[in-house]
This record gives structure tokens, sequence and C-alpha cells, in this order.
């Protein structure tokens, strides 16, 4: 099983907020996102969760109608 681990690189080249995902998990998410706060604790990605998907339209640049087909679910 392949895995991307996601961290913070602080000031003094220590790692931490570490957090490992599978590359088939990252692979579920329709637009394949690199950020780690963008997927759930079992790997699920936030694009079913309204507060999540507002803040992709308003900050990341999507448009409501790249989630056509995503149903929000939380």
């Amino acid at each position: 099983m392949h895995k991307i681990k996601f961290g913070t690189l602080n000031p003094n080249g220590q790692l931490s907020r570490i957090k490992e995902i599978k590359q088939s998990d990252i692979g579920k998410c329709k637009f394949m996102i690199l950020v780690l706060d963008h997927y759930r604790d079992n790997g699920s990605c936030k694009c079913s969760n309204k507060k999540h998907r507002k803040m992709m339209i308003k900050e990341w640049g999507y448009s409501q109608s790249d989630f056509k087909n995503i149903n929000l679910i939380d």
C-alpha cells in the first residue's frame, strides 16, 4: 500500500502534524487535491462537506458546477 506523507515543516527543521494518506484515497477524490485538511481521518475527501465545499469555491477557485455529481453528506 502506497502512502503520501503530509506534515508541517517548522523553522527548526522538525516535521510536525504528520499524517499519511493512501494514494488510492487521494485518487478517489474527483480533484485529487494534495492538501492535508481536504481529507477526513477515514481517508475520504471533504468535497461532500458543505462548509469545506464553500471554502473550496471561495478560496480555491472551484465553481458550484464542479460538484454536480458529488452529493453533500455532512
